[in-house]
């Protein structure tokens, strides 16, 4: 979250805690030092900050220290990212002159690029101290507290700071991603619904889709990405919260569009990987999965939730020796990972100890693959009624997974259960209509219905898949069963002529 806040952070650096012109400057400095940092200043206004620096170095030869070259030094530094040499520089300026509270809001915010956050605080403090009831300096505190993970009183200094002034837009926005991390989402949602038809940009229209998207508000969440991408298209984060939400919402082409489209547009976070790992584990990718968090770990090798979830996809590839070496590495590490637990279970039912994959899996709660592996154990350790039940909920949590439903259909088979298996089948096709594997079942299934029922439609509705298939090119494998039913509806029709 706090990538997407830096261009909300540079606004702040620039609002009224921006170096004052020199005619506003009060400090009385030497007059050497003046003329130092008035050519300095023209250098600055120019973005030539390689003179600014060089003039204002220049000034620190001068025999007494002044407080207003190493202000404006500062921020060269800050301009220049040099973060640590801004924060002394604007030490020095902040002691030779305490009561300028410009300074010491600069030094915080240069503090905050430090990381420095407790310290930022204290500067901020001391900007109030100087002079109480400033904006900019509650929008600092919020934010020194934010990085701290003190989202409580970050807060409450943001909403001291919409206060003060009703048009800091920034410490309004940053108020409401408070209200998100706190669960308060009434009050995010009115304060970011203000800002993305009031001052709408791409920060703030990304974040209220966010919160769209953590409510369920499906449709609004997907307007307001795409109107955040309107206003920049490299706002990277919104592509990746498309590609989450069209995994929710099954649509694999749109899902892997949006992740391709970022990757295409340089994110190359660990998180993202992570995250376009996990959409090609829902939709069954379990080699293009594997490659994503095998990336994500490159980037960020000591993460375990990347690791175990590399473990996941490889398990369910049967690559049992990466998984081997994985799961030690994550025991030491999250030892009560639920998808460790998962593997756990999957690596068990694979192994044949069903009993054991039940346990496991049964702890794991409840998701797709959970329930699929765990309807496969039953079903193997004899328990049909419960096998059912959770094929049935492996579909209902991923009403497009292929697999769950040839495994549930071959159970149905198996168990003489064709009216059922028909059922199934129906629905599958509906999702993959040119599934070989599907239509030579629903083929399979249909001869096994069309003999219990015999009648013209049945029959040349169950050769049209057999046709469907080798028109296809691929293999149709019930050729003898295809000629029997032939047989029978020549019989037939002879038989209805003769008489």
């Amino acid at each position: 979250m706090f990538k997407r806040l830096k261009q909300i952070f540079q606004k702040i650096l620039l609002i009224s805690t921006a170096i004052d012109k020199y005619k506003k400057e009060t400090v009385i400095q030497s007059l050497p030092a003046i003329s130092y940092v008035n050519r300095a200043k023209k250098y600055i206004d120019n973005n030539d900050f390689t003179m600014a620096e060089k003039i204002l170095t220049e000034a620190l030869s001068l025999p007494q220290k002044d407080a207003l070259v190493h202000k404006y030094l500062g921020l060269v530094y800050e301009k220049t990212g040099r973060f640590d040499l801004s924060v002394e520089n604007y030490q020095i300026s902040a002691e030779l002159n305490p009561n300028d509270k410009n300074i010491w809001q600069r030094l915080g915010f240069a503090l905050l690029s430090a990381e420095k956050y407790e310290r930022a605080i204290k500067s901020f403090e001391n900007a109030n101290r100087v002079q109480a009831g400033n904006t900019d300096t509650y929008t600092g505190l919020g934010m020194s507290y934010m990085k701290l993970e003190n989202y409580k009183d970050a807060y409450e200094n943001f909403l001291k700071a919409v206060s003060l002034n009703k048009y800091n837009f920034s410490a309004l926005f940053l108020a409401a991603v408070m209200e998100i991390k706190m669960e308060m989402y009434d009050r995010a949602d009115s304060k970011l619904a203000f800002l993305s038809n009031v001052a709408p940009n791409e920060g703030n229209t990304f974040e209220y889709a966010r919160l769209k998207a953590l409510r369920d508000d499906v449709d609004n969440a997907i307007f307001y990405a795409n109107k955040s991408l309107k206003i920049n298209p490299l706002m990277l984060p919104s592509y990746v919260l498309l590609g989450q939400i069209y995994t929710k919402k099954l649509d694999k082409a749109s899902a892997l569009k949006n992740f391709e489209t970022a990757a295409q547009k340089g994110m190359k976070s660990a998180e993202f990987y992570y995250e376009w790992g996990k959409s090609m584990l829902h939709f069954e990718m379990y080699n293009d999965a594997k490659e994503k968090f095998e990336k994500a770990l490159e980037i960020s090798p000591e993460n375990a939730e990347f690791a175990v979830y590399l473990a996941l996809s490889c398990i369910l590839n049967d690559e049992f020796d990466i998984v081997e070496n994985l799961v030690a590495e994550i025991k030491n590490k999250q030892p009560d990972n639920p998808v460790l637990t998962l593997v756990l279970g999957i690596i068990d039912f694979k192994n044949g100890n069903y009993a054991d994959a039940i346990q496991k899996l049964k702890q794991n709660g409840e998701n797709p693959i959970n329930c699929l592996y765990t309807a496969m154990a039953y079903e193997k350790n004899g328990n049909d009624n419960k096998a059912r039940e959770y094929y049935e909920s492996a579909l209902r949590y991923n009403e497009k997974y292929e697999n769950a439903y040839k495994k549930y259909i071959d159970f149905l088979i198996s168990k003489n259960d064709y009216v059922e298996a028909n059922r199934k089948l129906r629905k599958a096709l509906k999702h993959f209509e040119n599934n070989t594997d599907l239509l030579n079942l629903m083929f399979f299934v249909s001869y096994i219905l069309v003999k219990d029922n015999f009648s013209d439609y049945n029959v040349k509705e169950a050769l049209s898949i057999a046709d469907k298939i080798e028109k296809s090119g691929a293999e149709f494998k019930y050729d003898e069963q295809r000629q029997e039913i032939k047989r029978l509806l020549g019989e037939r029709e002879k038989n209805c002529e003769n008489s």
